[in-house]
């Protein structure tokens, strides 16, 4: 974590730009003078560098994202583990000299059309620091400037104990980002206005940490794309010497998002003709955050896709809308989770189609629930029971919230 603390209890990472771009130029030209070197070359003039820097936090940092948008391949496309072991059994007593070498290895050649250099540089060509660079993807310094400053960014959000979103110009598209990426939230309102969104952070949470830490740090790359936006997050930070825990505040918004790598929303809505995002909806005083409407013979149904998580909630929730608009839950559930009983469910993606039709049978004022299944039901019926073969659990589980059973 690359950041400055002030005495007022302020935390604010340092940021990179196209005009402070040296230790950029230092470390980028490190990378593509080595192409076609190993990474064990690369690694020793990084610690050189590093060993000159004034700050060599930065340069390690740097070098990380350079690394992630670089190519690396191994010496020789071999299967490493097999050629040791047919090297050293056909090498038990050790050659004197070149010609010798390559006598004994005569064999081993031959089985893997190699040669002798070759092979010797397959030897440990599974290794990391064996790897070869081919390519480095950019050498945008700016774009690399940017990535760098979005993970500091989220390096220091993984100390969070409490993220508060205080402002959005898209509100519905903050609570569906924090929602798909299942973190724990209050939503804070006054009346008809949403004041703040309250996110826990990963320090807060007592299991799963780290996993819970690396979605919680993705936030911020749903955040930034919005138009107008503002964070205020509380960061506790351990002294390294004493030991003792401070918490600091982090406050940031748009006026930042010209340091990040550029980004626009582009949520995968499903095109279908009958699906439309759906507005905030105020009752008695109470803002609620519907994804879709679907219209049903004029009768909108408001659509709250969801997932295991926050089946409480949800269930809260569908208790106080239920009197004054039709409602359902809809939720997406990972290849182990169980069906839930009474609940719309679909693994990893939603058949919007079979929504509807499900909807139909129970909003519609002209379709009836039919004794008999129709032959264009049943062929998606097989499809779907077919993509969840062999698991019969979830067959079964498809059966049943189809009503067949």
């Amino acid at each position: 974590m690359i950041a400055r603390k002030t005495k007022n209890g302020l935390i604010f990472p340092i940021f990179l730009s196209g005009e402070n771009s040296d230790y950029i130029d230092n470390v980028l030209d490190i990378f593509t003078k080595n192409i076609g070197n190993k990474k064990e070359i690369i690694e020793k003039n990084l610690k050189e560098l590093e060993a000159k820097s004034s700050n060599n936090k930065i340069i390690r940092a740097i070098s990380t994202v350079i690394y992630r948008n670089s190519i690396f391949e191994p010496p020789v496309s071999v299967n490493a583990p097999e050629l040791r072991y047919d090297v050293f059994k056909a090498a038990r007593i050790p050659p004197l000299d070149y010609e010798e070498k390559i006598e004994i290895l005569k064999d081993v050649m031959e089985k893997y059309g190699l040669t002798y250099d070759e092979i010797i540089s397959g030897l440990y060509a599974d290794r990391d620091n064996e790897q070869v660079l081919r390519a480095v993807k950019t050498d945008d310094v700016w774009q690399i400037a940017r990535i760098y400053n979005l993970e500091q960014i989220e390096t220091i959000l993984m100390k969070c104990t409490e993220l508060r979103i205080t402002e959005a110009s898209d509100w519905n598209y903050a609570l569906r980002s924090i929602k798909l990426l299942g973190l724990l939230y209050e939503t804070h309102t006054d009346g008809e206005n949403l004041n703040f969104i309250t996110v826990t952070g990963p320090v807060s949470i007592f299991e799963n940490t780290e996993r819970y830490g690396t979605r919680f740090a993705m936030l911020i790359e749903k955040l930034y794309k919005m138009d107008k936006w503002a964070i205020d997050a509380d960061i506790k930070i351990k002294d390294k010497y004493d030991k003792s825990e401070s918490v600091y505040k982090l406050k940031i918004g748009d006026n930042v998002s010209y340091y990040l790598p550029d980004r626009k929303i582009n949520e995968d809505t499903p095109s279908y003709s009958f699906l439309k995002k759906a507005e905030p909806l105020i009752i008695k005083n109470n803002v609620y955050f519907p994804d879709y409407i679907i219209n049903i013979d004029g009768k909108d149904v408001y659509i709250n896709i969801s997932n295991l998580r926050y089946l409480k909630q949800d269930s809260k929730t569908e208790n106080e809308v239920k009197k004054y608009v039709n409602w359902e839950n809809v939720y997406v559930l990972r290849d182990k989770e169980k069906m839930i009983p009474g609940s719309i469910c679909f693994y990893n993606d939603i058949d919007y189609n079979a929504l509807k039709r499900y909807l139909e049978e129970k909003y519609s004022n002209n379709i009836s629930i039919k004794k008999e299944i129709d032959e264009y039901s049943i062929n998606e019926i097989k499809k779907n029971i077919e993509k969840l073969y062999p698991d019969t659990e979830k067959i079964i589980n498809y059966i049943e919230s189809e009503g067949l059973i």
